[in-house]
């Protein structure tokens, strides 16, 4: 049993598989401690959890390993399990035209948050050429994967809801995919306030939610027709994001759809004045 944070990032969707409903004593205990323990964004799990609000995502061995199987790269294999084929690369598309960075002479450093396997972190680096990535990621086996695919990459102690080891106004582009729609909304909250602060004027803030926006019908009768889907999910008032972030001096240059499974997430892309 290990202690888990929130904001794990993209590592493609959680499982739904809950093993044997019947609790055992140790069970019952984990159960009241992740109760106790819920407000502060960490949870004690055992690979995977019978709280349907919190559900453990992919493993990197198993993920790794069916991607070999399916004769894909693993960020293709996760485009094709939980969105859509080239879902990632006209996400990192339509996030650095709206930042503007690809005009830049140079972009000095790159900061992501719940990188995973490493989809967007591929493209990132190699459009940006950024003279520095840093990276919190708490999955400590997407970390080892991270360490062999990326070795250029700077690696941060990760507590799943600040950017503690990170200066203020240091970061030329900030960005999270497939990792605020999981956590608690109030956890996000912390991560918006975060990439504010470490984003420098002129610097970039990018990341995709569940908005109010993205429940259309067909989303609706998804989760209706699957509510376990649904409650793994966190949704976000656009409007209030919005605000939220104008009042740290960032303004929305860009937003964009994007295929999740069972629905769609929102990227919203900011640029600091």
């Amino acid at each position: 049993m290990v202690l888990a944070a929130w904001g794990r990032g993209d590592r493609g969707e959680p499982s739904y598989a809950w093993g044997n409903t019947q609790m055992s004593v140790k069970d019952r205990l984990q159960v009241g401690v992740n109760g106790a323990l819920r407000p502060f964004g960490v949870q004690l799990v055992r690979g995977f959890s019978t709280d349907p609000l919190i559900s453990p995502f992919l493993p990197a061995r198993r993920t790794i390993k069916r991607a070999a199987e399916a004769g894909l790269s693993v960020g293709d294999y996760l485009d094709s399990y939980s969105s859509e084929p080239g879902a990632t690369a006209e996400t990192v598309e339509v996030m650095l035209e709206a930042s503007g960075l690809l005009k830049a002479a140079q972009v000095g450093k790159v900061l992501e948050i719940g990188p995973g396997s490493g989809r967007y972190t591929t493209r990132v680096m190699s459009a940006l050429r950024p003279q520095a990535y840093d990276v919190y990621e708490t999955a400590p086996d997407w970390v080892r994967y991270l360490r062999s695919e990326f070795p250029s990459l700077t690696f941060h102690p990760a507590d799943g809801h600040t950017l503690a080891s990170s200066g203020s106004s240091t970061v030329d582009l900030v960005h999270a995919h497939k990792l605020l729609c999981y956590i608690p909304f109030v956890t996000a909250v912390c991560y918006f306030d975060e990439m504010a602060r470490v984003v420098r004027p002129g610097g970039t803030v990018a990341f995709d939610l569940i908005t109010d926006d993205c429940m259309d019908l067909q989303m609706t009768k998804t989760w209706l027709a699957e509510p376990s889907r649904g409650s793994i999910y966190s949704v976000a008032p656009r409007d209030w994001v919005l605000r939220f972030m104008a009042e740290r001096d960032l303004e929305l240059t860009g937003s964009h759809f994007v295929p999740l499974s069972g629905g769609r997430t929102e990227l919203l892309v900011f640029n600091r004045r």
